[in-house]
């Protein structure tokens, strides 16, 4: 059994210089590795762990083996003044969302509402990343994502749709965004998979089940059993939810949906909205200003020390772990850097 709590701290350059050189081994340009390893790094820094370099190893190998296309071409299927739908071409997940959702804010940019949708794409990683782009230009954007089947619809153990997870940011006038980035299960699956790399038990309050329905702490019978949607005994409402993402990042850009959908052929669905369509873009974010200060006005329950706003923690973890220039990963995540390390004949100089 591997200790929870065993990490190890890597620092932040020597993390990127190996990633980068680990992409364009695997055969993609320079500038396209750089903005995807960017894209993960952010993720570790956020405290999103499940979604940075732990899945570098993963998408070194769907690379390698042809899984992933390292040059994806990137073309519009069909255009529009306000919309886009761009054949993701088998690409890097975050490389061709982040290149398409540029795409959609400079369309917004110019009318003031764009929507961009992406089919034959791969995992987004960090859903969070994508609306915070469109906030860092004043831009209110919602994003979503499909996936591999995971989620089974509600009363039924059928795998149907995947947790496909929904991503929120919007400008504030004294501060970074507010962000909220949530899965449609109660946990991100990356958890449960890091539990199962890690040898140990995960609790029983996430709600996995086998597939005769039965509550399961096993990392392994908890992936292939049923997966549970967000929550809990209203478990109706994430599957209602799932089903809908689904249908925006899959149905509607043409994509494959539900139980199609597959490595190489994922859907991601790019909303962005400018605040001058509606008024004083100064005062819509003095608004959001105003929400987070009530939020954080609120009077904590017993035992909370203090309440906080959509994204404030991961944001505060970016601050800490920019400034000291370091990660603390997980001992399996670093286990499986150093194994791909060998294996390229790259060192990870950390």
């Amino acid at each position: 059994m591997t200790d929870i709590d065993a990490t190890e701290i890597l620092p932040l350059e020597p993390l990127r210089a190996f990633g980068t050189a680990v992409y364009e081994a695997c055969g993609v340009p320079a500038s396209d590795a750089a903005l995807t390893v960017e894209i993960q790094l952010t993720a570790d820094l956020r405290g999103v762990d499940t979604h940075g370099f732990q899945r570098l190893p993963w998408y070194a190998g769907h690379l390698r083996n042809g899984r992933y296309n390292p040059t994806p071409s990137l073309a519009a299927i069909r255009e529009t003044p306000v919309s886009l739908v761009v054949d993701g071409d088998g690409g890097i997940g975050q490389l061709v969302a982040a290149r398409t959702m540029q795409r959609t804010i400079d369309k917004a940019r110019e009318t003031g509402l764009a929507l961009g949708t992406l089919r034959n794409s791969n995992d987004w990683g960090m859903g969070a990343y994508y609306p915070m782009m469109a906030a860092a230009e004043g831009f209110v954007s919602f994003c979503t994502t499909t996936s591999v089947p995971t989620l089974a619809p509600f009363g039924a153990r059928t795998r149907m749709t995947g947790n496909n997870p929904m991503a929120f940011a919007a400008p504030r006038a004294a501060g970074p965004p507010m962000v909220l980035d949530m899965a449609l299960t109660p946990v991100a699956l990356g958890k449960v998979m890091r539990a199962r790399a890690e040898g140990r038990a995960i609790p029983e309050e996430w709600g996995f089940l086998d597939l005769e329905g039965q509550p399961t702490t096993d990392p392994e019978t908890a992936m292939a059993g049923i997966i549970p949607a967000l929550g809990a005994v209203s478990a109706y409402k994430g599957s209602g939810l799932s089903l809908f993402m689904n249908t925006l990042a899959g149905a509607l850009p043409g994509g494959v949906h539900s139980a199609e959908v597959e490595i190489g052929r994922r859907g991601q669905f790019l909303l962005v909205i400018s605040p001058d369509l509606f008024g004083d873009p100064a005062d819509f974010e003095a608004a959001v200003d105003d929400i987070w200060r009530q939020v954080k006005a609120a009077d904590p329950l017993p035992g909370v020390d203090e309440v906080l706003a959509p994204g404030e923690q991961e944001q505060r973890t970016h601050e800490q772990r920019a400034a000291s220039g370091e990660i603390a990963y997980p001992a399996s995540t670093v286990r499986e850097l150093r194994a791909l390390s060998a294996e390229l004949g790259i060192p990870l100089n950390a």
